[in-house]
């Protein structure tokens, strides 16, 4: 139940950290009126179309669309270290009480 507990604790934490902080580092395909140009976006950027950089223009985008290596960042940082965490955790106190 500690596993769970920790791991959704994490998950929502990193998510809601990457979400809030402009980090630019979710690979995307944003597809405009224009053509199609691959940036480096934020969480925000993906989901809602805003914080986007100062050279793209949101009235003319269609769609924003995460590439192969940005839905693989996403997965490590929002699934991955998450569970990471949290089975190192509760491993880590299941050894402390074999040992007494």
């Amino acid at each position: 139940m500690k596993f769970i507990g920790i791991f959704f604790g994490t998950a929502g934490l990193l998510l809601c950290f990457f979400y809030f902080y402009p980090a630019h580092i979710f690979e995307s395909k944003v597809i405009g009126i224009s053509g199609e140009v691959v940036l480096d976006l934020s969480l925000k950027s993906i989901f809602f179309k805003q914080d986007l950089p100062s050279q793209l223009n949101p009235q003319n985008i269609i769609s924003i669309q995460p590439t192969v290596s940005g839905y693989l960042i996403l997965f490590i940082c929002t699934i991955a270290l998450p569970l990471m965490l949290a089975y190192r955790l509760t491993m880590k106190k299941k050894n402390e009480e074999t040992k007494n």
